[in-house]
């Protein structure tokens, strides 16, 4: 393969055969390494996509490769944007050619020892691998440039030792399945309040960024497929309660680490709007400009977004991510927003900017902030992106309406007895069952203790009878409490409790 490199804005020619590096002088962290790559068969013309290249020992400013070229020398590596460089190459091109490509530019993705050695170069860190993390690298990359699928199962176990026993675990299986119907990419974990849900969460993020080797608190990541090092490539932690334990965690060099929420890292006190509304527009900004399938991501975000709720519909969101207008202004579009959509726009922003294959999203509550339409939406989005991403996510959550959205084998239910704690699936179908349902029989124990359930019973203990039960309540009893007015009235009568 003949390449010959071509200075922005001009286009290669139509019929010469070869390929053909067109150069943009795009400042990148102080680097100009960004190539468009074209390739040609003299009648058929195919825009790859977009990488970089850089060379061993430069520190800042453009790299010059030769006008023509069949190889570059060993002081060369680069790496595609994004997967989309390496999906055209593996759909376009024929095997051959597509090899011989990435030998000749020194893919970083498709040999691994040429990762290795430039893995520590400031161009790779800085620029090459701006927005991706190295086990996408050595993953995903370099699965697809070798031919294989742009997405794969992964099943990773998470066990926790009970406090009770030291030994017995309780175990969570986080399986992404690109296959899978319904998706199971979105986990659920419920429990009554103080079982452990926001500990087990916590303890989970502090093992993800620990190697499979380096347990925490008898915990331990187990990856049942691949046995990676470090079975997660990214952690994506998500919080807006301002009485949420989860604290912002310090990145570590070999697993990403992002922290969506109200805290801020190192310091006291809570982000205000102003600052909220900054994020925002900075991820939005990232999300058009980081390669092609980042700015596809976003669009189909925001258009669903637009298409399941009439607040975004009425902003018209989706100009966000329109490249050919004039969109509005990300932060003067975020202000006026209630503060629900704030959190599930803001929230979605930093995911598709940050989220790659292998990335584990953990959230605490999101029903706390989101009225249940808009719950739906999120939920349903957020899978939609996990899935396309290869990623997974696992929600802290007492809302049924997170829980209709999962299947069952998804849904972990944490239960506490003492000092012993265990975890199960529901016994009845989660995805698409009536919210009523899943409240009586999954939420049953904890509802029947609590709210009008409890008023009735305690006047039906008071030897009233239905008529006297629905007199108390002046008549503004629902169909549901009558029923239960009827049957506990009627218990108390014949002496049962």
């Amino acid at each position: 393969m003949f390449f010959t490199r071509i200075s922005a804005p001009l286009e290669p020619p139509q019929s010469a055969p070869g390929a053909f590096l067109v150069q943009d002088m795009w400042d990148d962290f102080g680097f100009k390494t960004s190539f468009t790559l074209w390739c040609s068969n003299g009648s058929r013309q195919i825009q790859i996509g977009t990488c970089k290249i850089a060379c061993f020992g430069i520190e800042r400013g453009r790299v010059d490769i030769p006008e023509t070229f069949d190889y570059l020398t060993d002081q060369y590596f680069s790496l595609g944007v994004d997967e989309s460089y390496y999906t055209q190459l593996r759909d376009e091109i024929d095997p051959s050619t597509r090899e011989t490509v990435l030998r000749a530019l020194k893919d970083a993705a498709f040999d691994h020892y040429i990762f290795e050695i430039a893995s520590s170069e400031r161009a790779m860190r800085k620029s090459l691998l701006r927005s991706t993390e190295p086990e996408t690298v050595t993953g995903q990359f370099h699965r697809i440039a070798t031919g294989g699928p742009t997405r794969s199962k992964f099943d990773i176990e998470y066990r926790q030792r009970s406090p009770a026993s030291g030994q017995r675990w309780v175990r969570l299986g986080l399986e992404a399945d690109p296959d899978a119907m319904p998706p199971t990419n979105v986990h659920a974990l419920i429990g009554s309040n103080g079982v452990g849900k926001t500990h087990l969460l916590d303890t989970l993020a502090r093992t993800v960024l620990k190697a499979r080797l380096q347990p925490i608190d008898g915990s331990r990541l187990t990856d049942r497929a691949d046995n990676h090092a470090y079975p997660f490539a990214n952690l994506v932690s998500v919080g807006f309660s301002a009485f949420d334990a989860l604290e912002p965690l310090a990145p570590t060099r070999d697993v990403g680490y992002q922290y969506v929420g109200l805290k801020k890292r190192g310091e006291s006190g809570l982000k205000g709007p102003s600052e909220l509304g900054e994020e925002f527009a900075e991820s939005a900004s990232a999300c058009m400009s980081q390669g092609p399938v980042r700015a596809r991501r976003w669009r189909k975000v925001l258009e669903r977004l637009e298409d399941t709720d009439p607040i975004f519909q009425d902003h018209q969101i989706a100009l966000l991510a329109d490249a050919n207008a004039e969109g509005p202004d990300a932060q003067d579009l975020f202000a006026p927003l209630s503060s629900g959509h704030k959190i599930v726009l803001l929230t979605l922003a930093r995911l598709v900017e940050h989220t790659t294959e292998r990335t584990l999203v953990l959230m605490d509550e999101p029903e706390a902030h989101l009225h249940p339409p808009l719950l739906s939406t999120f939920i349903r989005v957020l899978s939609e992106l996990l899935l396309d991403t290869n990623g997974v996510a696992l929600i802290a959550t007492h809302s049924p309406v997170v829980l209709q959205e999962t299947p069952r084998r998804a849904v972990w239910a944490l239960r506490r007895a003492g000092d012993d704690v265990r975890v199960d699936h529901p016994e009845i179908e989660t995805f698409g069952e009536n919210v009523g349902v899943i409240t009586r029989e999954i939420f049953g124990l904890e509802v029947t203790r609590t709210g009008f359930h409890a008023m009735i019973e305690e006047l039906a203990g008071a030897d009233l009878n239905y008529e006297d039960i629905l007199g108390a309540f002046a008549g503004a009893l629902g169909a549901e409490g009558r029923a239960l007015a009827r049957v506990a009235a009627r218990r108390h009568r014949d002496g049962r409790r």
